[in-house]
């Protein structure tokens, strides 16, 4: 078949013309396996995936303020306020309110007196309902684990190792804050990527809730909170849920309660969430993206089509040949065709290879690529050791890599179509007269 005499055709140049070949191949490697490793990253803070499974359909309630005459102060909402403004909402499945402990890290003392370090959220019952996290051992933080009497916590694999040396830490005490609490559960390490479900170890929320104002008090009856994770029935619901929120808070301010006006600020969808604590916003961050995607892809690309372009012409005297023999335009494009396909083959393959190599050996670099505030809390006391960054073996999606393959490929065809068109129209005495 003549499909596979061009191709035999393309494997004889590639090796006949090395440096140009490998040059080629290096350049579309390289585009595939940083858009790639882009896209990877993207990938695991917007798609639905363990322990956020439902990151489509999820709110999430983050800052509020108080204005009174020029003044203006900035607070996180507490469970009274998904209490009061959240209910009897239709559209709403479950809410959760989590609190971060000392915003950035928590102290763990096991029985040896040695001291953890980790990343805390006080969280409640619902939250267990909202994600899905991996449970090695034990369960989540029960009913009675909340009761401050006999408070519970769940720890993850690397916390749990930490403490104890091994996995399995069900029922181990952990003393912390003047609390001794029962370790209930041992959950699989989560990555940041996972912005609203990371942390290292899961307390009861009646920890925070122990040091909250008089409900009578209504300035603070709403503050001292982090955020509210509201999980919605349907993703289509989210514009009316934030519209009814911040409608019950105009209602409020309307009652006079307090001498202090109250204005949602932060309330948005998961996804736009993991960019408020960001300059760019999700549509500027998305056009970013795309800008920077077409950079990486187009540049090599219109270097590779003036290496074509040259190569074309240094080959005038060959294709006038073939001419005078009697191949015609189309044989000549095929063959064209063929060199170009199995390089940009040839690339994508090693572009697969080099891509999981970035994303393995850079996973910290690229990972604060999109911004997330649980990176920047984090940050501010230490990286944790495991379990801190994504897996992108969760993330990796083979097939999205054959889609820019074949981008990568049609573009690659065009970029060789246009100098072989200007090589077929020169005459047969003009390219046999060629001098190189």
């Amino acid at each position: 078949m003549k499909l596979g005499l061009y191709f035999r055709q393309a494997w004889y140049n590639l090796r006949a013309n090395r440096v140009y070949s490998a040059v080629f191949i290096a350049g579309t490697a390289l585009s595939l396996a940083l858009v790639m490793a882009f896209l990877t990253v993207l990938s695991s803070r917007v798609v639905n995936t363990v322990p956020e499974t439902h990151r489509d359909r999820t709110m999430v309630i983050y800052s509020m303020e108080y204005h009174k005459g020029g003044m203006m102060f900035t607070v996180g909402p507490n469970y009274r306020f998904a209490r009061d403004f959240l209910k009897d909402m239709p559209e709403v499945e479950c809410w959760s309110a989590v609190y971060t402990y000392d915003a950035t890290y928590a102290v763990l003392e096991n029985a040896s007196e040695e001291l953890t370090h980790a990343y805390a959220r006080m969280v409640d019952l619902n939250f267990w309902k909202i994600f899905d996290m991996d449970f090695l051992y034990g369960r989540p933080i029960s009913e009675n684990g909340m009761d401050l009497n006999t408070p519970e916590a769940v720890v993850t694999e690397s916390v749990a190792r930490s403490l104890t040396g091994r996995s399995d830490a069900v029922g181990e005490k952990v003393y912390l804050d003047g609390y001794t609490l029962t370790v209930c559960g041992v959950v699989r390490d989560v990555p940041m990527s996972a912005t609203l479900a990371f942390s290292e170890i899961w307390l009861p929320s009646t920890i925070a809730e122990r040091s909250f104002a008089p409900e009578s008090n209504p300035l603070s009856r709403y503050m001292n909170g982090t955020e509210i994770i509201v999980l919605l029935k349907d993703r289509k619901d989210i514009p009316a849920v934030e519209r009814t929120v911040k409608e019950r808070v105009e209602q409020y301010n309307g009652l006079k309660e307090s001498e202090y006006e109250l204005v949602l600020s932060g309330i948005s969808s998961q996804r736009q969430y993991i960019f408020a604590w960001s300059d760019l916003g999700s549509s500027g961050y998305a056009w970013l993206g795309a800008g920077v995607m077409l950079l990486i892809l187009l540049v090599p690309l219109l270097n590779l089509s003036g290496m074509v372009g040259s190569r074309m012409e240094a080959r005038l005297t060959e294709f006038g040949t073939r001419k005078s023999f009697g191949a015609g335009p189309r044989s000549i494009i095929a063959q064209i065709a063929g060199e170009n396909l199995l390089m940009t083959i040839l690339g994508g393959v090693l572009g697969l290879l080099l891509s999981w190599l970035i994303i393995a050996l850079f996973t910290q670099q690229i990972n604060a690529l999109v911004p997330g505030n649980v990176l920047v809390e984090s940050y501010t006391y230490r990286v944790p050791e495991s379990g801190g960054f994504f897996d992108f073996r969760d993330f990796f999606n083979v097939g999205l890599y054959a889609l820019l393959l074949v981008i990568l490929a049609v573009l690659n065809m065009i970029s060789a179509f246009i100098p072989a068109l200007k090589v077929i129209r020169r005459p047969i005495t003009e390219s046999l007269n060629y001098k190189k």
